[in-house]
């Protein structure tokens, strides 16, 4: 879940990136905007919906071994993506 989170919010980023390169008048614009309302409206309610209420229900020692985990996951993933795009 986690990772599929940090997925979309690349997804997101990447989508944001485009937008001043197409001519608002363009009807990919529109289509861009569009899709980026969908996923952050999809992506906010998967966090409030799941990700939020599983986080409560974690007790301090849990939740603290959790956030060094996402922050290694995080960290990973980043080098994954910058080797990527080194190559």
């Amino acid at each position: 879940m986690v990772l599929e989170a940090y997925e979309e919010h690349d997804v997101v980023k990447l989508v944001l990136a485009e937008l001043p390169r197409v001519d608002p008048e363009d009807e990919r614009f529109e289509a861009k905007m569009t899709v980026l309302k969908e996923m952050v409206e999809h992506h906010v309610e998967e966090e409030e919906d799941e990700m939020f209420k599983l986080a409560d229900k974690i007790d301090e020692d849990e939740l603290e071994a959790l956030g060094e985990r996402l922050t290694e996951e995080a960290e990973r993933a980043e080098a994954s993506v910058r080797s990527k795009q080194a190559a």
